[in-house]
């Protein structure tokens, strides 16, 4: 009688076992009871998923150290390299190098020192920073040209930014056709040495030697900066010599041409052209007054160098050369870049 009740009591053990079983398992399909913690458990992955930047995982620290930040431009190609790094969840710390390559040459050097994953530059000049790179790759710290190369660019892994040969055939181009195939123009240069100083020069040279009825009547540096070019211009109107158009390696100093020669009344006398489409030239030809400029995506030049030096973080192969498009922005197209 005994073997009997403990038989039974076993069974009954035995089917409230199976109907708790069940239970966890019906549980489990409606998404209830204790089901959640344990599929969050089971996959950290999805919580990793939710924190991981795009950059691959990984939260970078990059340099960016310009040659300068007193114009549109440059200020365009910092504000595109710090919204890609948000986008790719990494920092991105901008230098002012301020156009002086001992303080850049400075920067560099501390960017070593204080943890940076990657550096991107745009020399102050083309062979100012070669022993600072050289210092860098002994580090085992990438370092990535933007908006202007280096003499030595081998020492560095890419390049990133506009063709300013391309640029500067393309303005010098569109200004002898305006000017009918002839006449008399001045140049106003950036910084002498620079890279795109000397680039572009290539571009104009390439055009003039196809085109020997116009001729350069002045020729100066103005560094890029609006001021000096009005000075500048100024001085040459002084002197009487007829000047049919003004091409200049960047907006800043065509905006600062074209106020002189409002202020001296010329304005329907005299072309002035640009490089760059920033905010304010792209105004200028919108309101007739600047004549033509080159865009080569100022924000896309940032953005493309911090991009690409993330990609190479993470292992990937980057190309040894990338540019932005050249575009060529006058009253015809103006309305397509407000």
């Amino acid at each position: 009688m005994k073997k009997r009740i403990l038989a039974m009591l076993l069974a009954s053990l035995m089917c409230l076992s199976l109907a708790a079983c069940g239970g966890d398992d019906a549980g489990t399909d409606n998404n209830t009871g204790g089901a959640a913690p344990d599929s969050g458990a089971d996959t950290p992955a999805a919580d990793d998923a939710g924190s991981e930047d795009k950059s691959g995982g990984e939260s970078f620290k990059i340099a960016l150290l310009m040659s300068h930040q007193t114009n549109a431009f440059t200020n365009a190609v910092s504000a595109g390299a710090r919204a890609k790094g948000e986008e790719l969840g990494v920092e991105v710390e901008v230098f002012d190098g301020n156009q002086d390559q001992a303080t850049q040459n400075s920067q560099l050097e501390q960017c070593l020192n204080q943890g940076y994953n990657g550096i991107l530059v745009e020399p102050v000049t083309v062979d100012g920073i070669a022993p600072a790179v050289k210092e860098a790759n002994e580090q085992g710290i990438p370092v990535m040209t933007v908006v202007q190369k280096m003499t030595q660019q081998e020492l560095a892994i890419a390049y990133r930014g506009g063709n300013d040969a391309n640029a500067g055939r393309l303005q010098m181009e569109k200004a002898v056709e305006m000017m009918g195939g002839k006449g008399n123009i001045a140049i106003l240069y950036g910084p002498m040495g620079s890279d795109g100083q000397l680039i572009r020069k290539e571009g104009y040279d390439a055009v003039l030697a196809e085109n020997p009825d116009v001729q350069i009547v002045f020729d100066e540096t103005a560094n890029w900066v609006t001021e000096e070019a009005l000075s500048l211009v100024e001085t040459w109107l002084s002197t009487g010599t007829e000047i049919n158009a003004i091409v200049a390696q960047n907006d800043s100093m065509a905006l600062g041409a074209q106020k002189a020669i409002e202020d001296a009344g010329k304005q329907d006398d005299i072309l002035v052209f640009g490089v760059d489409a920033v905010d304010d030239a792209i105004a200028a030809i919108a309101a007739g007054r600047l004549d033509g400029t080159v865009s080569q995506d100022a924000a896309g030049q940032g953005a493309l160098g911090v991009e690409t030096m993330v990609k190479y973080l993470n292992g990937e192969e980057v190309e040894p050369e990338a540019f932005t498009e050249c575009i060529w922005i006058d009253s015809s197209n103006v309305a397509d870049y407000q």
